[in-house]
């Protein structure tokens, strides 16, 4: 995080009183100041240490890391509703450009993907006693690395995508025309058109809304051609969520002890939110890095509408190759109605 972010993070935490900044104050009688306790907030959430360690690393007590962190978080919370929603028309106009410019996809809104989580939260035998908890947390994932939408598992299923999708908060405003409701998209000579979409692997089921890649073992050039746009765009969300959890640790060292899940979502949320904001301050300071190796998941669920989509898409890169070709080479389309001397 840069200097300008950090800066920007302590501007936007709310305004207290002079009574309440001196509530606080280092082992040698310091006073913990606003900069200190977003410092201090953001010690912990990037590095997943307990609160005594941290404490003892800055010189404030256990106590104190708690209090500071828990304030941070809320009033990062507070800015959740401008830095981490569903994209406006014009935003999602921009989103779907870039798509297009970039990885040739025309109408996509966006990645879905998931990624696992660990964290400590009390047992329910006994609130003294911390056990490992796993789950996961799915993305929808913008050009830019963005989340514009997200929602946390908990605990964790295993190949469960296509139920956890249903359940979510995405799969409803999608279904009913609330989200991606955006104008079609005509594509082929024959009329056919498509609406706006987002991608995912394999994993998730293929609806009209969200386009999974061909699973076939023969597969023509057009659906190779899709699967390899589609399998270049979904880079971005795999580098998105690999730099989400290297720089927000506590999501996966299972160190910080939560004594609920309502404190795990919080986390989840505000660890989101700030990576948001760091990409709304540092755009071009976040590079684009390497793929990582990705457990590809075989099972979907087909649906008639989405298989359809799919194949106009696949059939547009088909077309549109042909007629590059063509320029290319000068030839003349058979039937264009003009004879070559």
């Amino acid at each position: 995080m840069t200097r300008r972010t950090f800066n920007i993070l302590c501007s936007l935490a709310k305004v207290r009183s002079v009574e309440d900044m001196s509530s606080y104050t280092f082992l040698d009688g310091r006073v913990v100041c606003l900069e200190d306790e977003v410092a201090i907030a953001l010690i912990m959430l990037n590095s997943g240490e307990p609160p005594e360690t941290v404490g003892s690393s800055v010189g404030v007590n256990q106590s104190t890391v708690l209090r500071v962190t828990w304030r941070f978080v809320g009033a990062v919370e507070k800015l959740s509703k401008h830095h981490l929603c569903w994209p406006d028309l014009t935003e999602m106009e921009k989103i779907k450009s870039m798509f297009e410019s970039i990885h040739g996809l025309p109408n996509c809104c966006g990645v879905v993907d998931t990624t696992h989580i660990t964290l400590c939260l009390a047992s329910a035998e006994a609130n003294s006693t911390f056990e490992k908890n796993e789950g996961e947390i799915h993305a929808v994932i913008d050009p830019n690395m963005r989340f514009t939408n997200f929602w946390a598992v908990w605990p964790r299923s295993m190949n469960e995508e296509n139920y956890i999708l249903r359940r979510s908060v995405l799969s409803k405003l999608c279904d009913n025309g609330a989200w991606l409701n955006g104008s079609k998209l005509k594509l082929s000579s024959d009329g056919s058109e498509i609406g706006e979409y987002i991608i995912g692997d394999a994993g998730y089921p293929l609806l009209p809304w969200l386009l999974t890649p061909y699973q076939e073992n023969y597969l023509t050039d057009s659906e190779l051609e899709f699967n390899r746009r589609h399998s270049a765009a979904r880079t971005i969300a795999l580098v998105a969520l690999s730099r989400f959890k290297d720089t927000w640790r506590c999501l996966h060292r299972g160190m910080w002890r939560l004594e609920n899940p309502e404190e795990m979502f919080r986390i989840i949320h505000v660890c989101c939110t700030l990576h948001n904001i760091m990409i709304d301050v540092e755009v071009a300071a976040v590079p684009r890095g390497e793929a990582l190796t990705y457990d590809e998941q075989v099972r979907q669920l087909e649906d008639e509408n989405a298989v359809r989509v799919r194949d106009i898409l696949s059939q547009h890169f088909t077309s549109r190759s042909s007629e590059s070709v063509a320029e290319e080479q000068n030839i003349v389309p058979s039937g264009s109605g003009v004879e070559e001397e």
